[in-house]
């Protein structure tokens, strides 16, 4: 629909007070993007972004004119173009977004967004002309039984490469969907920094796990070199007092271990005075008696 000129002012107009109310800027596409997902995306966002669409040569006016400080982000704007204004930071908007992603069947002419992989293993074809539409694709297969087996792992389509029909019908008779649809967040733009889309797309669980991990080899340095604060000196005390324990029990073993051999030496030293007051009794010993004779 060609735009009046007044009408492309009102709208550039309305993009600068926008722009103007919220401190995060991010650039999305809306390629292949149904209009029904697209709805529900606007739906999700409610009250916490706001998707502006418009031709980018509007988008570029008003970054020009409202704040130019966003110019580097039109270095993202390609093909059917968006910008998306929030108050979350770049990741969790990022994130939110993600999450309306779902996927689908491939169409002949897309762009595969990695190796595209059938694995070896049964399927739920039945023998017949299908076998034939595997072999075109580079599929090597057979028949088992009641059922068609794929003997190896097979790539259908490289990365990047374009996704031709023979590899988009057999992929969908297979229910392989390697493609993803909903609002693509390109980069975002936060107090003079620019996030690329690679940067912003954090695996959350892994991140945490790193996080955990990195915490706990901390907290042993702080305990094994003694760098007190509140975290480590807990268990520093717990260290000390265990490693006192130890040294106890050691000393304690060893003296007692000591004293044993004094007690028996005690009791052989006692046995002789018993044998001197027999004989000032007039007790003979075993040794005078041949003399007494």
């Amino acid at each position: 629909m060609v735009l009046s000129k007044e009408k492309k002012e009102a709208k550039v107009a309305e993009i600068k007070d926008a722009l103007s109310k919220h401190p995060v800027v991010a650039v999305a596409t809306l390629q292949n993007l149904p209009s029904r997902q697209y709805n529900a995306i606007k739906k999700m966002l409610r009250g916490k972004a706001s998707i502006i669409v418009a031709r980018a040569t509007l988008l570029q006016k008003a970054i020009k004119e409202g704040r130019p400080e966003l110019e580097p982000l039109a270095a993202s704007f390609k093909g059917s173009t968006a910008l998306i204004v929030s108050d979350l930071n770049p990741f969790s908007l990022f994130a939110a977004i993600k999450q309306n992603r779902s996927k689908t069947a491939a169409k002949p002419g897309q762009i595969a967004p990695f190796d595209l992989v059938v694995p070896a293993g049964e399927t739920s074809l039945a023998p017949g002309p299908v076998l034939t539409e595997l072999k075109q694709a580079g599929i090597s297969a057979k028949i088992q039984g009641p059922k068609v087996v794929i003997d190896r792992d097979s790539t259908v389509v490289k990365k990047d490469a374009v996704i031709n029909e023979t590899a988009a019908k057999i992929l969908a008779k297979l229910g392989v969907q390697p493609m993803e649809i909903g609002l693509t967040v390109l980069s975002a733009f936060e107090n003079g920094t620019v996030y690329p889309a690679e940067i912003l797309d954090v695996d959350q669980p892994t991140f945490i796990a790193k996080i955990q991990l990195a915490h706990r080899q901390a907290l042993n340095v702080g305990v094994f070199a003694e760098i007190f604060n509140a975290a480590t000196t807990p268990l520093i005390i717990g260290k000390a007092s265990r490693a006192a324990n130890a040294v106890k029990a050691a000393v304690d073993s060893k003296s007692g271990a000591e004293a044993q051999p004094a007690m028996e030496g005690a009791s052989a030293g006692g046995a002789a005075p018993e044998a001197s007051a027999q004989e000032t009794a007039g007790v003979p010993s075993a040794q005078a008696s041949p003399a007494a004779g």
